[in-house]
């Protein structure tokens, strides 16, 4: 009998700390809620930590690919240049020797000119001459 008496006994003390456990005092709405918005917090401030540097990285691949950008800008703004350089040279040379061109058939032309200039002198001297000189008998 007295050990089915210390199995009761134990049997209730379990039980009332059972019950004591399950019956702890029951916080406040207000510290609940502020425990669920530090939590939200804290998983926030991390999201932006990450957020942060994702958009560091970002900026630096950004700038990296501007740079190879501007690199090849200069690139064809030098080849341009260079391109526009050899287009004035090689018009400049061609505009010279149109030029030359015009200088030598007019030289060839200016020749040509002062002969016809003695042929014509030449002739006007033949046809004084002929005028001069009776060709028909009633002159004679």
């Amino acid at each position: 009998m007295k050990a089915l008496m210390l199995k009761y006994f134990i049997l209730v003390i379990g039980i009332i700390i059972v019950l004591t456990v399950g019956c702890a005092p029951k916080e406040p709405m207000s510290v609940r809620m502020s425990r669920v918005v530090a939590a939200e917090n804290i998983k926030l401030k991390e999201d932006l930590r990450q957020l942060d540097w994702e958009i560091k990285s970002l900026k630096e691949t950004h700038q990296q690919q501007i740079e190879k950008l501007e690199k090849i800008i200069e690139e064809y703004k030098e080849k341009i240049r260079t391109w526009q350089e050899e287009a004035r040279r090689n018009v400049r040379k061609q505009v010279e020797d149109v030029v030359d061109n015009v200088i030598a058939r007019n030289s060839i032309m200016q020749k040509e000119i002062e002969a016809l200039k003695e042929e014509n002198k030449r002739l006007q001297k033949e046809l004084n001459e002929q005028k001069k000189e009776p060709t028909s008998p009633d002159e004679l």
